[in-house]
């Protein structure tokens, strides 16, 4: 199946999806009267490694950390009131949890949208802050996607660099799924784009 048919024929309803082609039911601020969403995407799930592992040393932990101390001698059962023990682990895993949460909603609130008028670049940078950057499709110069390495390779996952000439110069579409797709459909809704007629919207 080509690329047009995968996007243009598919409507993703995975609201986790990296790789969604025109996903029912997402909207976004500033979208215009008759802005559709072609792609929106995020990190390819393999760039979670990292923080996947983190989270488990952090379970871990006390159940390593608890016996070693039992080795030298120190039992913290006994040196401790129980209640406290209980509270330690409570804070510990509270705080395991908060990092783990963060680091979800760090992947999932970070979207990049390719839509009939525009690409946007949804960079979330805490909590309660994010910046917003897009580009009209008329604006945009070139498109050039990237895989590097094993992983890349092997899960198909990269980067699509799109230069412009917007206020933002460069956008990086950082570890998206099927980078060569991505660039292909820009380039497609830059063609349709330029066939449009001053003040139309396909």
């Amino acid at each position: 199946m080509q690329h047009k048919d995968i996007i243009h024929r598919l409507h993703s309803r995975n609201p986790l999806a990296v790789f969604a082609p025109q996903p029912v039911g997402v909207s976004f601020e500033s979208q215009e009267k008759g802005e559709k969403i072609i792609l929106l995407l995020r990190a390819h799930l393999i760039t979670l490694t990292g923080a996947i592992l983190e989270i488990i040393f952090l379970l871990l932990m006390p159940l390593v950390i608890v016996p070693l101390l039992g080795t030298i001698g120190i039992n913290i059962f006994w040196e401790l009131p129980a209640r406290q023990v209980f509270w330690l682990f409570v804070v510990w895993y509270l705080f395991t949890f908060g990092f783990a949460f963060y680091k979800f909603i760090f992947w999932y609130f970070n979207v990049y949208l390719v839509t009939n008028e525009r690409i946007i670049d949804y960079d979330f940078k805490g909590i309660l802050h994010k910046e917003t950057a897009y580009a009209n499709l008329n604006q945009i110069q070139d498109v050039t996607p990237k895989v590097v390495g094993f992983a890349g390779t092997f899960f198909h996952f990269g980067n699509v660099y799109v230069q412009t000439a917007a206020a933002k110069p460069e956008f990086e579409f950082h570890a998206v799924e099927k980078p060569d797709m991505v660039a292909r459909e820009i380039l497609e809704q830059v063609r349709l784009e330029e066939a449009e007629k001053p003040g139309e919207i396909a």
